[in-house]
């Protein structure tokens, strides 16, 4: 039986009704601890890129007097590092609320406390991370390769549509790729002696021929995430946890083929 995704959804808005704390609570101590405190730290770290770009549109300086000024390098190496150290700390508060969203597809009684599980696994939360986003880059690279190969055929042939064959090729591409390692997470979160190289190439597996159905999954949330900025950010409270708990349904159902509460075979099916 295929995925069935309008049921995935309604169960994640059944589990998100039954659940206490409210799923909108947890999430918003998610965007509080991730967003907002990110924004609040690099508001106290003075950008030096954006300077630049003030004193070019601004001022009469010459660019050579701007750079010179402004980017040195111990300017540079502040905000770079603070970028660093929060993006790896967003990768562990994302790996907890994964956790959070997981719990809650299964009705186990989440809570905000499963916001910090990727403190208590920090070495798996962030090598998952960096070895997927390291996977995509490289992989990402061979459709930009296709791409630059079609664009120089149009140049030689003096016609546009190889170029855009490539494009649509390294769309494409690019969303297979990222899709790959979707599950990694959940794998390390249900076999917590599995590594993030193996969790990875499980993805990689259990993902095989199910792409579409995630792509279009997701696809069905993009009306919600549009009108968000017309509420203040409120919408995103509620479709934070809706989202993640039908992305943990959609994982539950490739693993064990039934969504979370049907019948689970001792082992996956994938």
């Amino acid at each position: 039986m295929g995925y069935n995704r309008p049921q995935s959804k309604w169960m994640a808005r059944s589990a998100m009704r039954g659940a206490y704390p409210h799923p909108m609570l947890v999430a918003l101590v998610y965007i509080a601890l991730t967003t907002v405190l990110g924004n609040i730290i690099m508001s106290f770290v003075s950008n030096p890129f954006e300077a630049v770009y003030y004193y070019l549109l601004e001022t009469n300086y010459s660019v050579e007097q701007i750079l010179r000024a402004i980017l040195t390098p111990q300017r540079v190496m502040v905000v770079l590092a603070m970028e660093l150290l929060l993006t790896l700390y967003y990768w562990v508060m994302g790996y907890g609320y994964s956790s959070y969203c997981l719990r809650l597809a299964r009705r186990e009684g989440p809570g905000y406390r499963n916001l910090l599980d990727g403190f208590w696994e920090i070495g798996r939360a962030l090598s998952v991370n960096l070895l997927s986003a390291l996977f995509v880059l490289l992989w990402s690279l061979v459709g930009v390769a296709v791409y630059v190969a079609t664009i120089v055929i149009s140049v030689i042939m003096g016609f546009p549509l190889p170029m855009l064959l490539g494009g649509v090729f390294l769309l494409v591409w690019t969303i297979r790729i990222s899709y790959r390692y979707r599950l990694a997470v959940y794998f390390l979160l249900d076999n917590p002696g599995m590594g993030a190289l193996e969790a990875l190439t499980n993805s990689k597996q259990a993902m095989d021929g199910h792409t579409l159905e995630l792509f279009v999954q997701d696809l069905s949330f993009l009306g919600w995430a549009l009108l968000t900025p017309f509420t203040l950010g409120i919408l995103l409270l509620w479709l934070a946890p809706y989202a993640g708990t039908a992305d943990a349904n959609f994982y539950h159902w490739v693993m064990y083929g039934s969504l979370p509460g049907g019948p689970e075979p001792t082992q996956p099916i994938w």
